[in-house]
């Protein structure tokens, strides 16, 4: 089977979900390849034509799926080929094979699934499979949806993902300094904000799966990284687990044998409660670099009630000084804009992180995801309408909930803006906080992505060469923090050019 995946844009890491369920294709005989739509339909449709796929494959996160929506009208109407859905998105709304854009929809793991998918397909002369664990597909008139297979136990023999379908067609990610890699699967945690709780309770209920989080041994890990490291430069290794701390013994085994076979500077997620100095110790010396740290919010309440942290703030304070002893930078991750929040409990957050004092402090606004308990939340308390479409494909622009105050929303997104710059200079606070009440939605936008680009290169592990730096910038600026714009400019043109004589809108249960 000859399977295109196609993407929305390109950012500086490769998409791993993607890459590993290309590679679980290649490694069992199929062809694979990777188009970019990147704000020009037209140009992939003309490169799918001539690479002639059995299928297209989507990996969808909620807010980038009218994007998708767009695109795969698009290649239906040039190829009239099957449109296979996977990602996030698609595992929490696999009703959308009720749709003519959709022809196969992966709920959960791909690798396998995908793999068993393609193979009955070569089998049974191109057609789609009915029965295949994992899918919900279209076939023969009837739709049949299946319940998901068991998780990938032993993550050691899922092959490696296929980076190269992106390295070879994009130089910025295979020059970029920092290469993503997996240790972990799934998270025990139930944040409300996150999607692995629904995700935990579907493995449950359908496929009796228990157990929730899985291991890389680390010898598997480093023979990854060493094997990367033959074709690509990799300054720095991110780990972009959930959280990678949380088995102790775990994780001074792998600070061990990375630091005899591999040494390359690393960062990693964790939770601020998982890390005692034990543990930063050993991975200090083993070249830990960078710490992405979860504080969410520094309202208690909002914290430990709303979003389920569990999480003190003796715990924060402790795991911060900890990192900051052994010279190890901290990177907080923080959500404004959640429902019910006040611009007050906001400020909490910021005030938190101006004691804490990381090197760099993300903040992002809350997206109310399908699947997600705080996004029932949000429905049940009268903040969010429920409907997805309302959407980005980011997390950095404004909210789509309601306020109880509607100053507080322009006033909280303002903050997001300015959120790095105060932590590292709180002093500013007096001048910024008269700002925060202006109108000025697309220039602090701007401004707040070039402070977060600025301390954000100031904690990287390696220094950035000027061309390097240039380019970076400009992907930056220009790609990274902006969605896909199709529905503006080319999916109306698509539209007034093809699918004149129907309206295609989404049917998602609310």
């Amino acid at each position: 089977m000859r399977v295109a995946f196609v993407q929305d844009i390109i950012q500086f890491a490769v998409p791993l979900g993607i890459a590993l369920v290309a590679g679980s294709l290649r490694h069992g005989g199929h062809e694979v390849d990777v188009f970019v739509v990147d704000n020009n339909l037209d140009k992939t449709l003309r490169e799918l034509e001539q690479y002639k796929p059995d299928a297209v494959a989507f990996s969808v996160i909620t807010g980038s799926h009218l994007e998708y929506i767009n695109i795969a009208n698009a290649v239906k109407q040039k190829l009239n080929i099957p449109i296979i859905w996977g990602g996030p998105h698609s595992t929490f709304f696999p009703k959308i094979i009720e749709e003519s854009y959709a022809d196969a929809v992966c709920v959960g793991e791909g690798e396998y699934a995908i793999l068993d998918f393609a193979n009955s397909f070569d089998k049974s002369g191109r057609k789609i499979p009915a029965n295949i664990p994992n899918f919900w597909v279209k076939t023969n008139g009837k739709i049949y949806r299946n319940a998901v297979r068991p998780r990938i136990h032993n993550l050691d023999n899922v092959p490696y993902p296929a980076r190269d379908l992106f390295f070879n067609k994009y130089p910025l990610m295979k020059n970029h300094g920092i290469k993503s890699f997996l240790a972990h699967r799934g998270c025990p945690h139930k944040c409300t904000y996150c999607f692995n709780h629904s995700y935990n309770k579907m493995y449950k209920e359908q496929a009796g799966e228990k157990k929730v989080f899985f291991s890389r041994t680390p010898d598997s890990i480093v023979d990854e990284i060493k094997w990367l490291q033959k074709s690509v430069p990799i300054k720095t290794v991110a780990f972009v687990d959930d959280v990678f701390t949380i088995h102790k013994k775990w994780t001074l085994e792998f600070a061990k044998i990375y630091a005899k076979r591999c040494g390359v500077p690393f960062s990693i997620n964790a939770r601020f409660d998982h890390m005692d100095e034990e543990i930063i110790s050993v991975l200090s010396k083993a070249g830990l670099s960078l710490v992405h740290c979860g504080i969410e919010s520094g309202n208690e309440y909002m914290r430990n009630t709303v979003m389920l942290r569990e999480q003190t703030l003796q715990s924060i304070y402790k795991a911060a000084n900890l990192l900051k002893k052994y010279k190890v930078k901290l990177l907080t991750e923080n959500v404004l804009g959640n429902p019910g929040e006040t611009f007050e409990m906001a400020m909490e957050t910021l005030k938190l992180n101006m004691d804490i004092k990381p090197e760099i402090s993300n903040a992002s606004i809350f997206a109310p995801y399908p699947g997600l308990r705080m996004t029932q939340y949000a429905i049940n308390g009268g903040y969010f309408d429920g409907n997805f479409d309302k959407l980005e494909s980011t997390y950095w622009d404004s909210s789509v909930l309601k306020f109880k105050k509607k100053s507080d929303k322009r006033k909280i997104y303002n903050l997001r803006c300015f959120f790095s710059l105060l932590t590292q200079h709180p002093w500013l606070i007096w001048i910024v906080r008269p700002l925060l009440y202006l109108p000025f939605r697309k220039l602090f936008w701007s401004l707040g992505n070039i402070l977060d680009g600025y301390y954000t290169r100031k904690g990287m592990a390696y220094k950035l060469k000027p061309k390097e730096f240039i380019t970076s910038a400009i992907h930056y600026l220009t790609n990274y923090r902006n969605s896909l714009k199709l529905s503006k400019d080319t999916t109306n043109r698509w539209e007034q050019k093809k699918f004149k004589e129907k309206e295609h809108t989404t049917i998602y249960p609310h």
